[in-house]
C-alpha cells in the first residue's frame, strides 16, 4: 500500500513539473514578458541571424550579448547558437524562463553566482549531466535538459549560459 502511494505521488509530481514547464513554455511564446528584453543594454556584438530568427512560439529572438574576454574555446558564434538552442530545441527556456531569470522550477541563469557552476567547463558538465537533486528548486534537470541536442550544441548552450552570468566577461 505504501509503495503504491509513493508511486502515485511520484507520478503526480512529475505531471505537475511537466505541466508547469509547459505553461511557462506557452507564456514565453506569447511575448508575455517583454519588459526584461526592453531594459537590456544594447549588445556589444551580435550576429544578424540572432536578431531575426524566431524563438519558440514565433516571436523574434533578441540578440545575445557577447561579453569581452571569452573563455578558451568559446566564440561569439557559439554564444549566438546557444541563444537559439536555449530558446528552441534545447527547451531550456521552459523551466529557466524566456528571459533566463528563473522560475519556481529552475534558477536564474543571469545571476553572477551559482551553486553548481563556476567556469565554462563546469557549465558544459552541468548541461551534459543535468542536476538530479537540486538544492534550491523542486524540479530536477535531466541530462541535456531532457532534449536531444548534440554534444557540440551542449557546448553552445553552455557558452550562452556562461555569457548570461558574465556580462563583463572573464574566464
Amino acid at each position: 500500500m505504501r509503495r503504491e502511494l509513493g508511486s502515485v505521488l511520484a507520478i503526480a509530481f512529475v505531471a505537475f513539473v511537466a505541466t508547469a514547464c509547459g505553461q511557462k513554455n506557452n507564456a514565453a511564446g506569447t511575448g508575455a514578458d517583454t519588459t526584461a528584453a526592453a531594459a537590456q543594454p544594447a549588445p556589444a556584438t551580435t550576429s544578424p541571424a540572432a536578431t531575426t530568427t524566431p524563438a519558440a512560439g514565433g516571436a523574434a529572438l533578441a540578440a545575445a550579448v557577447i561579453p569581452p574576454n571569452l573563455p578558451q574555446g568559446v566564440t561569439a558564434q557559439m554564444i549566438n547558437d546557444g541563444n537559439q538552442l536555449f530558446h528552441g530545441p534545447g527547451n531550456c527556456y521552459t523551466c529557466h524562463g524566456a528571459d533566463a531569470k528563473g522560475t519556481s522550477l529552475a534558477p536564474d541563469l543571469t545571476a553572477t553566482t551559482h551553486i553548481w557552476v563556476t567556469d565554462y567547463p563546469s557549465y558544459v558538465k552541468l548541461v551534459t549531466a543535468g542536476v538530479p537533486q537540486p538544492k534550491q528548486h523542486p524540479a530536477p534537470m535531466p541530462p541535456k535538459g531532457g532534449s536531444t541536442i548534440t554534444d557540440d550544441q551542449v557546448k553552445a548552450v553552455a557558452a550562452y549560459e556562461w555569457s548570461l552570468s558574465h556580462p563583463q566577461g572573464g574566464k
